[in-house]
């Protein structure tokens, strides 16, 4: 299911996610389907696993991005309900 609040993001997640060209979709997409991991000082990490997309993909069918492997290795950090930042990792941290 597509998350149905708009995201909140600091300026700094607006900043880097426009930076790294990962549209605020597909950062929904992400904490809403994502695997999540403990990031420190009471945040969470959250990206994409097979798993996860396979799960997205049942889900939303022809309504996801065309391009959703190319965010495989990215990753949002949330904390107090809000986005942190976001960035691509070298490799997918979720397998």
């Amino acid at each position: 299911m597509v998350q149905q609040t708009p995201l909140q993001l600091t300026q700094h997640a607006r900043h880097r996610a426009a930076q790294r060209a990962v549209p605020q979709p597909v950062i929904g997409l992400i904490l809403e389907y994502g695997e999540s991991r403990h990031a420190g000082q009471g945040a969470q990490k959250f990206a994409l696993s097979k798993a996860s997309l396979r799960d997205l993909r049942r889900d939303l069918g022809a309504r996801i991005p065309g391009n959703i492997d190319r965010y495989r290795s990215a990753y949002v950090v949330a904390a107090e309900g809000k986005v942190v930042t976001v960035a691509f990792a070298s490799r997918p941290l979720f397998h």
